[in-house]
């Protein structure tokens, strides 16, 4: 039997759970999970098929001693990362022969947060890599890339709904050349290489009404700081935050 420790979150953790619970001779030993997601959640503990004791919520729940001890003895054959939001630590993730986690950008550009708002206002190329885990953030081995299209008139949503769908699409073709040593993982070029913080984007929020700028990569900011109806770009009147939100169609 083939035993996977699953780390899943949003809806491609979903997506991975219902593809992994179908393959022959292979069960998720053990399964991670945010706990901001209650109602995702719940779907992917049920789809799962393993006992409460064997799923976890949060960070926590996972980086102490015990914990380690509990997961040593489950000899698990691959970690699986899906879109999860803390680095695994090493005395965790070395456990385990082969690991995967789920990135939406081309590494070694954009790691780290919202490489999808980057594309957008950067207007560079938008893709998705399975890579291997190591102490970095994003800096392990890729093991496959895709490139993925950004459309005109996407936001920041479409896009990332976009990759989010792309790369369960590449880990389903791929998992078994993955699972059989057919692929093997390559180290990361050491051109073009950046690093993304979670606060990095909150540069463009504020929309300065009496700069003068270009219209299209205004409209590009606009863009990317729109996530479907929410709105992040704002400008002030009286004192007060005006939000911009941004759509547009062919």
């Amino acid at each position: 039997m083939y035993k996977v420790a699953l780390f899943a979150s949003h809806k491609p953790g979903l997506e991975v759970i219902k593809f992994l619970s179908k393959q022959k001779n292979l069960e998720i030993s053990v399964l991670y999970l945010t706990g901001h997601e209650r109602g995702l959640d719940k779907k992917m503990t049920d789809l799962a098929g393993i006992k409460y004791k064997k799923i976890f919520y949060g960070r926590q729940s996972y980086e102490n001693d015990k914990h380690i001890s509990f997961f040593k003895k489950l000899n698990i054959d691959c970690i699986i990362t899906v879109f999860w939001p803390w680095i695994l630590n090493k005395k965790l993730y070395s456990l385990s022969e082969k690991t995967i986690n789920f990135h939406p950008s081309l590494l070694p550009s954009y790691r780290g947060w919202y490489p999808h708002v980057h594309n957008i206002i950067d207007k560079t190329q938008s893709g998705v890599t399975l890579h291997e885990l190591n102490e970095g953030a994003d800096t392990g081995k890729i093991w496959i890339q895709k490139k993925v299209e950004c459309i005109a008139t996407d936001n920041a949503k479409d896009l990332y709904k976009r990759l989010q769908l792309e790369i369960v699409k590449l880990f389903k073709k791929n998992w078994q050349k993955i699972k059989n040593d057919k692929i093997k993982p390559y180290k990361q070029r050491k051109k073009n290489c950046s690093f993304k913080k979670k606060e990095d984007v909150n540069k463009y929020d504020h929309i300065d009404l009496n700069k003068k700028v270009i219209i299209k990569d205004f409209i590009n900011i606009l863009r990317a700081r729109s996530f479907g109806n929410k709105s992040f770009a704002y400008f002030k009147e009286d004192g007060k935050k005006v939000y911009i939100n941004l759509t547009l169609n062919y």
